[in-house]
């Protein structure tokens, strides 16, 4: 049987389009029909070259047009179109959001109001409250939620205190001061084909509710295509037991550990009650996080270059960060990171710090420093 998640989008083909075959077929036919033998300098080979040419662009076209049938294989709109079979549209860019703080020294019943939709800048960026609040002499302090009015990327990464200029007026009788007390986040662009793939593929399980563990994650990835990997399973109680009806959810994002508000998007998204089964109870977490480091020593052959082994160490290694720490329960294996350290000019790599670590599903392996150091002697090998 075939394993599908490992097809070759080359090897997915109705008709051959392969040159050399179009070719030597076209100069076979052309010579049973006339029963002339052909040689490389006669005029008719120069033909045959162009249409076998224009010949394989159509084959490749034809076989381009039946990928894009398939979701595996689809891209672009064509992707769209997939998704729409199943009920299941692209994500569109979402604004980031952040938690505000609003303080006021006030005395007996004085009050202020913070309505909705409330602005605060930072740079060229608004956030605005999504509630209301009240301010009063007992409650000089209330938090609230509020929404970049730019969508994408760009109202990510604002760290505590920096939202902090207040663009409505709001009171005359007292100071209104505001900053943000979380870091904002959640901010995405529209969802990239490779992630709508993925949602596109688990669509499926959701078409009666999330029960099954492909349709939690389903719904789970529905919320924001900020989240990369989601691990469903029984809550636990103190004693490590399965709780029966309680479901844990774990997510992971692009930028590892989700966010309170984005944690609160999937708790009340999978707590609808189209959603969840009705005696399930759902509790949306953010992963445990297995913090290690790297100390690799690379002991070079004669005559390579250090600053390059060390430049193309470092590239290797944000590659294998960039694709296996988007993903919960990958285990520490010495053996595989040395491997990918040993690039061209690398005769051995050494890392005696690092132990091999089994990582739990529900936990996220990240490295919080890599040390590469050169070997002072060399070998010729």
């Amino acid at each position: 049987m075939t394993d599908l998640t490992k097809l070759a989008r080359a090897d997915v083909k109705i008709v051959e389009d392969d040159l050399a075959t179009i070719l030597a077929d076209t100069i076979t036919d052309y010579q049973n029909r006339t029963g002339k033998v052909l040689q490389p300098a006669h005029i008719e080979r120069l033909l045959i070259n162009t249409y076998a040419y224009r010949e394989v662009l159509t084959r490749q076209q034809v076989n381009e047009a039946y990928r894009q049938q398939h979701v595996r294989f689809a891209t672009g709109l064509m992707l769209d179109l997939c998704g729409d079979d199943v009920h299941t549209p692209r994500l569109q860019a979402q604004p980031a959001q952040t938690t505000l703080r609003f303080q006021a020294k006030l005395a007996g019943k004085e009050q202020v109001v913070i309505p909705r939709g409330t602005r605060v800048t930072v740079d060229s960026l608004i956030f605005a409250t999504v509630e209301a609040g009240l301010l009063t002499a007992t409650n000089s302090s209330i938090e609230l939620v509020a929404v970049c009015q730019s969508t994408g990327v760009v109202g990510n990464g604002w760290s505590a205190g920096q939202i902090n200029t207040l663009a409505d007026h709001l009171s005359d009788i007292a100071e209104v001061k505001v900053s943000n007390i979380t870091t904002s986040s959640g901010g995405v662009n529209v969802e990239s084909d490779d992630a709508y793939r993925v949602r596109i593929l688990l669509a499926p399980e959701s078409f009666s509710v999330a029960g099954p563990v492909g349709a939690y994650e389903y719904f789970t990835r529905q919320v924001s295509q900020d989240i990369i990997d989601v691990y469903v399973t029984n809550d636990t109680d103190k004693e490590g037991k399965p709780l029966g009806g309680v479901v844990a959810v774990t997510i992971l994002t692009k930028t590892g550990l989700p966010s309170m508000e984005l944690i609160h998007q999937v708790q009340t998204s999978l707590s609808n009650e189209r959603v969840r089964p009705l005696c399930d109870q759902v509790v949306v977490c953010a992963p445990k996080i297995f913090n290690y480091q790297v100390a690799a020593t690379l002991t070079l052959f004669v005559g390579a270059d250090a600053q390059a082994v060390l430049a193309a160490a470092k590239a290797a290694w944000q590659q294998y960060q960039s694709s296996w720490e988007q993903r919960l329960g990958v285990d520490v294996v010495p053996l595989v990171i040395q491997s990918l350290l040993k690039v061209d000019g690398v005769y051995n790599v050494s890392t005696p710090a690092l132990e091999l670590t089994t990582v739990a599903a529900d936990t996220w392996a990240h490295c919080t420093n890599l040390d590469l150091t050169i070997a002072e002697e060399a070998v010729d090998g």
